[in-house]
Formats: C-alpha cells, structure tokens, sequence
C-alpha cells in the first residue's frame, strides 16, 4: 500500500505542475477576473442608476492580495467570489499575469499600476505576508504612524495622487484612520488616444434621450465615420462598437448601446451569458464595417463608498466582521476589513481617454455606412484585447455638456 501512494504521488507531482503554465492559466485568469467583473457591474449599476465608472479589475487585484493573507472562511470565501483556484500556483500565477496587464507605457497609451500597503508602526507584520506581497510584485509595504491622523492621511493621498497622475487625490480622510491599522490602496490609471481620433469641428450640441425616448438632456456629440468592428449581439440586446486606441492597436473601447426597448441594466446584467472572447470572434468573423459614429464627449467621476456592502452581498461575508475575520497570516493581531472603497475618474474627448480605469485613411463608400448613435443609455469598457479583461467599465445615462 506505501508503494503504491508513494508511486501515484510521484506521478501526480509532476502532472500539476505540468497543468501550471502561463498558457494553461491564461483563459482561467480571464474567466476569473470577467465573472467576478460582471458580478460587481451589476450591483454597481443598481447602486448608481446607471451612472458610474469603475475598475473591477483594480477591485479584484486589492481583494486578491488581501487573499495572501487570509485563512480558513474568509479564504473561502474570497476564492469563491474572485473565481480564484484551489491550486496555489494557478492563483500565484493570476497575480503575475495581472502584474503583467496593468503595465504599459508607450506614446500613444499609457496604463500603470500602483499599490501600497501602508501599516501602522505599532502593527507586527508577519514575514510569511510580507514574502508573499514581495514574490507577485502586486505591492510595497510601507510601515508608517497612524497615531497623527492628518499626516498619515496627506502621505496615503500623495501616493494616489501622483498614481493617478493628479486625477485623484482625496482617497481618505483623517477621519477614516480612526482605529485602522492597516490600509491597501490600489491604483490603476489609464491615457489613450483614439487610433482614429474624432473630428472636433464635427462635435455638436445634441439632445441625448432616456430609455423611454423622453428628451433627458443635451450633449457635446462627437462625430466620425471610418472602418470599426461592430456587431448586435442578441444574447445581450445590444449593438457593440469597438473603438481602438495607439497604433499598436492593444487597447480599445466597447461601446455596448441597447437595441430598442432594451434597458441599460438588462444589458449590464446579460454580459454574464457572454465572453469578451466571445465578442472578439464575432468581430473577426464579420470583419471591420464603414460606421458612422455619434457619441458624447463625457467625464464621469465615481465615489463608491459603499463596496463594502455590495462585496457582501455577493458572499464576502467574514472579512468585514470583527468577530469572524481570519487574517491570521497578516498579523498574531486580530483584523478584520472595517471599509471598501473606491474612487474612479474618466474623461473622454475627440482625442481619447483618460481614466483612474492616429492614422489617415481615405475610403471609398460602395454603400451607405452603419450607423451608432449613443445619444442614449450606454455601457462601455476599456479592455486589454491581448488579455481579453476589462480595465475600466462605466454606464453614462445622465447627460452632461463637457
């Protein structure tokens, strides 16, 4: 019988981490952070009537660290609600494909990641979390006074702001360091220009409707007409616009605009029967179409305090208890994670994109170009296409002139 077990565990050994390659991993990195995307999107746009931008992918980096330090339930539950592994390898190897997606710097498009776990001085930290953080790169650890509130307040939003490149930087307030000891910032900032910039002389002042057809409000409608890849998907109810940013053509936004009688959340709440895989195949297998694009020059700034309840919601229920939190990894010192929030900005003009998340042609028109006009309820998202996961995900509904 020794024989035996000892044979199978020399052969199983070798077979997982045979499995444990960046290839093999790669599609369950995606399906992880898109399910969980999708799951938080949903509640988001409840929360926020369908105004809002946000970084999933941000929020499921910071829980996934957090993960490193967690036991028993509360790891449970975090592996339950990221989609993560049972297998540690998978989930070390998440971090770094993450790691890797979240760094770009070229001179048309800029994506950073920043993050930092900031720990009282009076706090021991364990040095099994403290290799953890240091072997994925996810994060520094910066041991600093809680005791002077105001200062300690200043140091974490300096940090998020030049993160941000000063489009955020009001993260906490002196306030919320009462009683903390320990605060994770995780900071995703994204610039874009369009491959095919708007034409600004072509924007206008255009009446933007609501869902019942019912004049909401005016916008500044930014005009362009070119080759795009765009598609009605029907198990969404929504016609999708891919528009590219650099000339390296590795970024890009989906514009999802319901089709008729459709609201905004059943969209939103339908992405969970698709994949951005899946949108990327029926994009290839049509091939790119002449579109007339029309759609509002916005800027959106979001301030989701309330994470805390919607992660809850969808089942991460001991790390927010004082009582239940398992985090014995971090600390011999009891924690537990008393608030979530996040802060999320973007901008989007005839030039491009900026998020906290050119080239000439001459066409000839063998007939008349399809049309997209988001002059109503949209959802959009700037996604890595390489990676196939969505850097930054928002809803505009309310109508604005910028």
């Amino acid at each position: 019988m020794s024989r035996l077990t000892f044979l199978l565990i020399c052969g199983l050994i070798p077979s997982l981490l045979a499995q444990c390659t960046v290839k093999k991993i790669e599609p369950l990195f995606k399906r992880s952070v898109y399910e969980f995307s999708v799951d938080l999107l949903t509640r988001i746009a409840q929360e926020k009537e369908n105004h809002f931008v946000t970084s999933t992918l941000s929020t499921w980096i910071l829980l996934t660290c957090t993960s490193l330090g967690a036991t028993e339930t509360t790891l449970a539950e975090l592996k339950q609600v990221l989609k993560l592994e049972n297998n540690k390898c998978f989930n070390n190897n998440y971090l770094k494909l993450a790691s890797r997606v979240t760094n770009n710097n070229s001179s048309d498009v800029v994506l950073e990641r920043s993050a930092s776990v900031y720990v009282d001085s009076k706090l021991d930290i364990r040095n099994i979390f403290k290799k953890r953080i240091s072997k994925f790169g996810v994060s520094q650890i910066e041991s600093i006074s809680f005791s002077d509130t105001d200062k300690a307040a200043q140091y974490i939003n300096d940090f998020a702001s030049r993160a941000t490149h000063d489009t955020i930087d009001d993260v906490v307030s002196p306030g919320d360091l009462d009683d903390v000891v320990m605060i994770i910032i995780d900071a995703i900032y994204f610039k874009g220009s369009w491959q095919t910039p708007f034409v600004y002389e072509e924007t206008e002042m255009s009446a933007f409707y609501n869902e019942r057809d019912i004049q909401i409000g005016d916008v500044n409608l930014m005009y362009l007409t070119g080759l795009f890849n765009i598609r009605t998907i029907q198990k969404i109810n929504a016609k999708v616009l891919e528009l590219p940013y650099g000339k390296n053509n590795l970024y890009s936004m989906l514009v999802f605009l319901p089709t008729e009688q459709t609201s905004l959340y059943s969209v939103i709440e339908n992405l969970k029967s698709i994949s951005l895989s899946t949108i990327r195949k029926l994009f290839n297998d049509f091939g790119p179409q002449m579109v007339s694009v029309q759609m509002p020059r916005f800027k959106i700034t979001s301030d989701l305090t309330n994470l805390r309840e919607l992660l809850a919601d969808m089942g991460l229920k001991t790390m927010f208890d004082s009582a239940q939190a398992q985090f014995s990894i971090i600390s011999d010192y009891p924690l537990y994670v008393s608030n979530f929030v996040q802060k999320a900005d973007i901008e989007v003009t005839e030039e491009g994109t900026v998020a906290s998340a050119v080239t000439n042609a001459e066409f000839s028109f063998r007939t008349m170009p399809d049309e997209f006009i988001a002059n109503r309820p949209f959802l959009f998202m700037i996604i890595d296409k390489k990676a196939e996961i969505p850097i930054f995900t928002g809803a505009y509904s309310k109508p604005s002139l910028f």
